[in-house]
């Protein structure tokens, strides 16, 4: 919305189900890495008692210069690219895991050094 409000409710809920807001989940997730291959691909668990609801946001920051993230759904305000994960039936219920594969091109030599910041919600974060 132009204003930056929900229409209809103004709650947290409402705000990140119309993609206004996103909810930090990365201190609910545990990271594993696989094969470097053809990219990196990770396994994303819900380490967490609560579930993770709509798409996981899956932010890549830290890139070195030169460096770009090939499978990107697009770029935050701030930038950094990011890959939107549609989780099955809308969630993923604490100890499920979904795999994502990180495909890295450019310039640089080496793409090991980034962080990761998982957002759940819709919209561009």
């Amino acid at each position: 919305m132009p204003g930056g409000l929900a229409i209809d409710s103004n709650d947290p809920l409402t705000r990140r189900d119309e993609g206004l807001e996103f909810l930090d989940v990365t201190p609910q997730v545990a990271i594993s890495s696989g094969d470097h291959g053809d990219g990196d691909r990770l396994s994303l668990t819900n380490s967490g008692s609560s579930v993770i609801d709509t798409h996981l946001i899956v932010v890549v920051e830290g890139l070195p210069r030169g460096v770009r993230l090939l499978n990107a759904s697009g770029t935050t305000k701030a930038g950094a690219p990011y890959l939107r994960l549609f989780l099955h039936d809308g969630v993923l219920n604490p100890g499920e895991s979904v795999p994502v594969t990180l495909r890295f091109g450019g310039d640089g030599e080496r793409h090991s050094e980034y962080s990761l910041r998982l957002l759940s919600g819709q919209g561009n974060p």
